[in-house]
């Protein structure tokens, strides 16, 4: 059996943070596909579905210029995975190029993001809503958090409140 290191990561981050949130449904995985179809990979399916992180906030340790700092990321849950996605900026505007917001910055509303067409462990990505729907500045602009997601996992835990 091939190990899958996107959810041994999730696992391994639950298990560091002694806590765990839930898994989504199987009407929630159906609703998914129904709304996001072609664009949501079985991957993160199985991630959702397997590994208790939906509805989760995680959080990551981070220095920049020797100042250390905490992000927090609220990880979504699969209704508003789709709201993020099909309904609110910027994550409506870059859909249709293989970005899927997977999470957003607590008590801002930035979005983290992914590309579905980077593999099956993509970077993620920290998207603006400043550009509006402005799809070629929202891409060009964006930031580069972790070169995988896995190794996002491996840094953060969740957080309990």
């Amino acid at each position: 059996m091939v190990k899958n290191e996107l959810n041994e990561s999730a696992l391994e981050m639950i298990r560091r943070s002694k806590i765990s949130a839930r898994v989504a449904s199987v009407t929630e995985i159906n609703l998914l596909r129904d709304e996001l179809g072609e664009n949501l990979p079985d991957w993160l399916i199985n991630l959702m579905s397997q590994v208790p992180i939906c509805s989760s906030q995680l959080v990551v340790p981070c220095t920049v210029e020797d100042e250390e700092f905490e992000l927090l990321i609220d990880f979504l849950d699969p209704k508003e995975l789709i709201q993020e996605n099909k309904s609110l900026v910027p994550g409506c505007a870059v859909f249709n190029k293989g970005y899927l917001c997977i999470g957003v910055e607590s008590g801002i509303g930035n979005p983290y993001a992914i590309n579905i067409r980077e593999g099956n462990n993509p970077p993620v990505y920290l998207l603006d809503h400043e550009y509006g729907e402005d799809t070629e500045q929202i891409i060009n602009n964006k930031e580069v958090i972790v070169e995988r997601l896995s190794d996002l996992f491996s840094i953060a835990f969740i957080n309990e409140d």
